[in-house]
C-alpha cells in the first residue's frame, strides 16, 4: 500500500514540475517578441534635431511646461501632417513624453490610442 501511494506522490511531482518547465521555456520567447514590436513602433519615428523642430512646437513647451528642457525629439508623417514627439525634462526633474502636431497643438497619445482600439 505504501508503495502505491509513494508512485501517486512521485507521478505527480513529475508531472506538475514538466508543466513549470514548460511555462518557464516560452517565457523568453514572449519577451523577442515584445522587444520586436517596440522595435518596429520605434522605426516609424525620425529623429530630429532640436533647433529643427517648428517654433510653434517649441513655444508650447516653453509656454505649457516652464524651465523644461527638450532632451529628444522624433517626427513622423501621416496623411501629410507631421506629428512630433518629445522627450522633456521638467523643472521640477520629471521625465514626460509629449505629443504635437506643427502648429504647437498637444496630442493625447493615451486618448488616441484608446480611441483606435
Amino acid at each position: 500500500m505504501k508503495k502505491i501511494v509513494l508512485s501517486v506522490v512521485a507521478a505527480s511531482a513529475m508531472l506538475f514540475s514538466a508543466q513549470t518547465i514548460t511555462a518557464q521555456e516560452t517565457a523568453p520567447e514572449e519577451v523577442a517578441v515584445e522587444q520586436v514590436e517596440q522595435t518596429v513602433q520605434k522605426a516609424d519615428w525620425a529623429q530630429v534635431e532640436i533647433a529643427d523642430l517648428p517654433a510653434e512646437v517649441q513655444q508650447a513647451v516653453e509656454r505649457d511646461f516652464a524651465g523644461a528642457v527638450i532632451a529628444e525629439a522624433y517626427v513622423k508623417e501621416k496623411e501629410g501632417e507631421q506629428k512630433f514627439k518629445l522627450k522633456v525634462t521638467t523643472a521640477e526633474g520629471e521625465e514626460k513624453e509629449l505629443y504635437a502636431d506643427a502648429e504647437g497643438n498637444w496630442i493625447d497619445k493615451a486618448k488616441k490610442d484608446h480611441d483606435q482600439e
